[in-house]
């Protein structure tokens, strides 16, 4: 009595796997965005402890990395959708039937 498939006939059906593309790549990129913010409220905290504007320039470096993250992941997943929508269509046109010169 077998209770666990051959595999060989998992390997045959399952097919090549693929890459996981967002896997490893959420985690480093939240890491990224954590960390520049940090270096960027530090770097506020400095200028503020050496021009005497406590809270100022804190909350302005702060707001500004934030900003720029958020412009950096819009034009990161703006161009990853251009991307695939590019593989896609051509996809789809290498599944489109060919004409021939009978159907016409």
């Amino acid at each position: 009595m077998r209770l666990l498939p051959d595999p060989k006939i998992v390997r045959r059906l399952a097919g090549k796997p693929r890459p996981a593309e967002n896997s490893a790549g959420g985690i480093g990129h939240g890491a990224e965005m954590a960390f520049g913010v940090l270096v960027f409220f530090l770097i506020g905290f400095a200028i503020d402890y050496f021009v005497g504007t406590t809270p100022l320039f804190m909350i302005v470096m702060t707001i500004f990395s934030c900003v720029g993250n958020f412009v950096k992941m819009w034009f990161g997943y703006d161009t990853q959708m251009k991307r695939l929508e590019a593989e896609r269509a051509e996809t789809q046109r290498g599944r489109q039937p060919q004409a021939t010169e009978s159907d016409s």
